[in-house]
C-alpha cells in the first residue's frame, strides 16, 4: 500500500498545492470578476432545460427581459455541465464555484498525464504545478472570471494527450476520446479551438513521423469528423447565422483588437498586480489595469527546456523536436501579442473576434508550463534539489496572484432579485442581439405586451424560454406588441393560423401581430432553422456514432457482433 502511494507522490505533491489555489472558494460565498455573467447564464440554462429547450438557444431574461439567442453564439458546454451540478446542489453559487474548480483541476491532471508521458513523472508533475501556478491561470480565474477560457485551458493538454495516446496504440477507444476531448474545446470556447486546433495538427503529424504509420493519420481525421459532428448543434448555426445578430459590437470600439496589443516588457518584466481593465496605453494617459506577464519562474523552466533539448539532440531527438515545436509555438504566440504582428491580423480576418491579442497568453501559458519539465529528461546529479526549488520558486512568486479583489456576500436569492438582478440582465445587452433590433432597450421591458391600438382584452398570458401563449376578447381592430425580439423562426398563430409577424415598424425589432374582432388564441414559438434543425440531427448522429463506438471497444461486444455475424452467415 505504502508503495503504491509513493509511485504517485509527484502528482499528490502538485495536486495539494493546486487545491490551495481554491482557498477564495472557502473564505466567502462569491467574489467579484470582471466576466459576473456566470449566475445568470446558469439560471437562464437552467429555465431552458426545465422547459425542455434543449439544446438551449433562446434565454428568456437576458437582453433587458426581452431575451436573445445567447447560446445559439456562445459556447455552452461549461454551463450544461453547471446544470447537472445544479440538479444535484440546487444552488447557483455552489454550481458556478463547481465549474471554475473541475476547469481548474482538470487542467492540473490533464496537464500531469501529457507532460508525465513526455518527460516521466517528476517532469510531468512539475509542467502541472507550472500550469496551475501559471499568472493566465490566476488572471481568468480571480481576475476575469473567463470561465470559457478556464475549460479550453483545460482541454488543451486533454487534446493533446489523446493523440499521443492514440499514437501509441491506434483502436476505437482513443479515437473516441480524441473526438469527444476536441468537440468539448469547441463547446466550451470557441475562440480557443481557433487558435490551437492548427497546432494540435501540427502535433499530430510530429507524433506521425515518429513511426509513419498512415492508420494513425486515417484515425486522426476519423477523430475530428467525430468532433465536428457531435459539435454541430453549436457550431454551425453560430458559423452559418453569424449574421443574423449585431457581431459587429463584439469587434468594434473598445473590442477593437488594435488596442490591445501588448509589448515584450508586458510580458517578461512586468510584475504588477491589477484588477482593472485592458486598455491602449499612450504617454501620460490612463495606465493598464491588467497583468500580462508569462512568469518569471516559467521563463527560466523555458530556457532549462532549451538546454534540455541540446542535450537530449542525440539521444532523444524526438523529445528534442517536441520541445522546438513548443518553442517555436511560444515565440508565434509571443508575437501575435505584439503591435508588430498586425499585419497578420489584418491579414486573417478571423482572428478579430478575439479582440484581445493578448488571448494568445492561452497557448504561451500551455507550451511553457509544457515544456518546462523537459529538463527531468536529463540525468544531472542535483535532479531532485532543481525539483524541489522550481516549485518552492513558481509558489513563491505567484500564490499572491491567486486571490478575488473583494468577496460578496450573497446568495442564489439576492443574485436573482432587486437591483443585482437588473445589473445582470442588463450585463452584455447588445451582444448577440438580433439584426432586427437597430440599438438596445433603453429600459428593461416592464410588460410582456403592448395594446398600441384598438379595444382588447388579454387574459391567460403564459410564457416559457422560447414560447409565449395568451387569450383576448377583442371588440376593435387591435395591435399588439410582444416584448419579445424577432429572431428566425419566431412564428405566430392566431386561432392555429400562422399570420404575419411584423417587426421593421420598431427600432428594437419587437414582434407586432393584428388582431380582427373577437376571441382569439394565440400562440409564439421560436423554432429551429434548417440549420439549426441539420446541426440537431448531424450532433444526434455523432453521438449515436460514439455510443457504438464505445461499445465496440469492449473485447466482450466485439466478440458478441462477431459470432452473431457469423451465425447470419
Amino acid at each position: 500500500m505504502h508503495k503504491s502511494i509513493s509511485r504517485y507522490n509527484e502528482f499528490i505533491i502538485g495536486l495539494l498545492l493546486t487545491l490551495s489555489l481554491f482557498w477564495p472558494f472557502l473564505a466567502g460565498p462569491y467574489f467579484k470578476h470582471h466576466d459576473d455573467v456566470q449566475i445568470i447564464r446558469l439560471h437562464e440554462m437552467n429555465e431552458c432545460i426545465k422547459d425542455g429547450q434543449i439544446p438551449c438557444r433562446w434565454v428568456p431574461d437576458l437582453g433587458g427581459l426581452y431575451g436573445y439567442p445567447l447560446f445559439n453564439y456562445y459556447a455552452p458546454l461549461p454551463y450544461y455541465f453547471g446544470e447537472l451540478v445544479y440538479l444535484l446542489t440546487s444552488n447557483l453559487l455552489i454550481s458556478a464555484k463547481v465549474m471554475f474548480i473541475t476547469s481548474f483541476l482538470g487542467s492540473y491532471v490533464f496537464m500531469y498525464l501529457l507532460a508525465s508521458k513526455l518527460w516521466g513523472k517528476k517532469g510531468g508533475a512539475l509542467a502541472a504545478i507550472f500550469y496551475s501556478f501559471a499568472p493566465y491561470h490566476a488572471l481568468d480565474f480571480y481576475v476575469r472570471g473567463a470561465m470559457g477560457e478556464l475549460w479550453g485551458l483545460m482541454l488543451f493538454p486533454a487534446i493533446f494527450w489523446a493523440l499521443i495516446r492514440l499514437e501509441e496504440k491506434i483502436n476505437t477507444s482513443r479515437l473516441l476520446l480524441l473526438a469527444i476531448f476536441s468537440a468539448a474545446l469547441v463547446v466550451s470556447h470557441n475562440l480557443s479551438a481557433l487558435i490551437f486546433m492548427p497546432l494540435a495538427l501540427i502535433w499530430a503529424i510530429i507524433l506521425f513521423l515518429k513511426r509513419k504509420n498512415a492508420k494513425f493519420l486515417w484515425f486522426c481525421l476519423g477523430g475530428m469528423i467525430l468532433a465536428v459532428s457531435l459539435s454541430s448543434f453549436y457550431l454551425l448555426p453560430a458559423f452559418f447565422e453569424k449574421n443574423l445578430v449585431h457581431l459587429e459590437t463584439t469587434i468594434g470600439g473598445y473590442f477593437s483588437y488594435t488596442e490591445h496589443f501588448k509589448g515584450f516588457r508586458k510580458l517578461f518584466l512586468e510584475r504588477s498586480w491589477g484588477y482593472g481593465s485592458s486598455i491602449r496605453e499612450v504617454p501620460g494617459g490612463e495606465r493598464d489595469g491588467l497583468s500580462y506577464q508569462i512568469g518569471l519562474v516559467h521563463v527560466v523552466g523555458w530556457i532549462l527546456s532549451l538546454v534540455a533539448a541540446k542535450i537530449l539532440w542525440k539521444k532523444k531527438k524526438n523529445r528534442s523536436i517536441i520541445i522546438g515545436f513548443c518553442s517555436l509555438a511560444i515565440l508565434l504566440s509571443i508575437f501575435m501579442i505584439n503591435p508588430r504582428s498586425v499585419f497578420i491580423w489584418n491579414l486573417i480576418d478571423p482572428l478579430k473576434y478575439l479582440q484581445f491579442p493578448w488571448r494568445f497568453l492561452l497557448l504561451v501559458t500551455f507550451f511553457v508550463s509544457l515544456v518546462s519539465g523537459s529538463i527531468f529528461l536529463v540525468n544531472f546529479k542535483y535532479k531532485n534539489l532543481l525539483w524541489k526549488f522550481l516549485i518552492i520558486a513558481v509558489v513563491f512568486f505567484n500564490f499572491s496572484y491567486f486571490r478575488p479583489v473583494e468577496f460578496i456576500r450573497t446568495n442564489d436569492e439576492r443574485r436573482l432579485s432587486g437591483k443585482a438582478w437588473d445589473v445582470q440582465i442588463k450585463r452584455s445587452i447588445f451582444d448577440y442581439l438580433p439584426i432586427y433590433a437597430q440599438e438596445p432597450p433603453a429600459e428593461l421591458a416592464t410588460a410582456r405586451y403592448q395594446i398600441l391600438a384598438g379595444d382588447s382584452r388579454v387574459f391567460d398570458f403564459q410564457e416559457g424560454t422560447n414560447w409565449i401563449t395568451f387569450k383576448t376578447e377583442t371588440n376593435s381592430h387591435t395591435i399588439i406588441r410582444l416584448s419579445q425580439y424577432y429572431f428566425p423562426n419566431w412564428k405566430i398563430f392566431v386561432d392555429q393560423k400562422e399570420v404575419k409577424v411584423e417587426y421593421k415598424n420598431n427600432s428594437l425589432g419587437l414582434m407586432t401581430i393584428i388582431l380582427g374582432k373577437g376571441p382569439h388564441e394565440i400562440t409564439a414559438r421560436l423554432y429551429d432553422t434548417q440549420i439549426r434543425s441539420l446541426s440537431n440531427i448531424f450532433t444526434l448522429v455523432g453521438f449515436t456514432a460514439s455510443v457504438i463506438l464505445f461499445l465496440f471497444s469492449f473485447k466482450r461486444v466485439r466478440r458478441w457482433i462477431s459470432y452473431y455475424r457469423k451465425r447470419m452467415n
